[in-house]
């Protein structure tokens, strides 16, 4: 897979939520943002690491279950001394099929 560069072209989602423990970030995540990335924003930035992979997961999950819909990029950089996490997607081109 390419690496796709964090262009401009990314609608970012950012809400600043966090949570104690990986059971809530999974729900919150699952619940939340899953259902708008890739429709009305195609990333989401956080600073919890928990969120970010549980939302990683659900949308490896949902490629797994349904097809490649997504590619699916994370990275992370430190702003102010703060890591934030982001998690965005692409739409799979179809024609990249093997």
């Amino acid at each position: 897979m390419e690496k796709s560069s964090k262009a401009t072209w990314i609608r970012w989602y950012e809400d600043g939520m966090s949570f104690a423990t990986m059971r809530e970030s999974h729900e919150w995540a699952y619940s939340v943002i899953y259902n708008e990335i890739g429709n009305l924003y195609d990333g989401y930035k956080t600073t919890d690491e928990k969120i970010a992979s549980s939302l990683v997961f659900e949308l490896v999950r949902l490629n797994t279950l349904t097809g490649m819909k997504y590619e699916i990029f994370s990275d992370y950089e430190n702003v102010n001394n703060r890591l934030v996490f982001m998690v965005w997607v692409k739409k799979y081109e179809t024609e990249n099929v093997y």
